[in-house]
Order: C-alpha cells, then structure tokens, then sequence
C-alpha cells in the first residue's frame, strides 16, 4: 500500500492496534508526539512493524502515513476517555490486538 499523504501527526509513540469487533476495521490509537495529544488513525489498510528496531509504519485506507516509535502498548476503553468516545460515538465494541 502506498501513502499518498503524510499525517500532519506524524510520529505516534505509545501506541496501540485495535479492532472494531463489528466491522472488522482496524485502527492505532497513539501519542502524537508533534502535538502532545492522542489520536485514533481512522481505518488502516496496512500496518508494518519490525519488532526488534521498535518502529514501523501504518497507512490508512484513505492514503494518510503514520509513523509507529516504539513498543505497542496494551490498553483498555475503560482507561482512555478517547476511546470510550469512540465507543459511544460508534456504538462499537472493541478488541485490541497484538502487532
């Protein structure tokens, strides 16, 4: 898949894939370290990571390049206000996944 655009985010750190039980869409909610706030990529079309360099890539199905520092991090809805909204915007169920 090639990235038509890179995200104005840029780099995600404290990152980690999850996945919309419902739809099967696949998501990364990260730390964007350019603006000191999470975000939740809208659905990927491919994610890329090399484990032992800790870095990778992962490009939505609208074209947008993130890039992915360091190890996934597991989470929960429950301890993130940005993803129990998604949940309640949704009305979605989520599971997260390892990378």
């Amino acid at each position: 898949m090639e990235a038509r655009a890179e995200s104005e985010c840029g780099q995600l750190i404290s990152w980690g894939l999850f996945e919309v039980i419902e739809t099967g869409a696949k998501h990364i909610i990260g730390h964007a370290s350019a603006f000191g706030f999470d975000v939740i990529t809208q659905e990927l079309a491919h994610i890329d990571f090399n484990a032992k360099t800790k870095s990778g890539i992962a490009v939505t199905k609208t074209g947008i390049l993130y890039h992915l520092h360091g190890k996934p991090l597991k989470f929960g809805v429950k301890g993130h206000h940005q993803l129990r909204d998604f949940v309640d915007i949704h009305q979605c169920t989520i599971k997260v996944l390892k990378v």
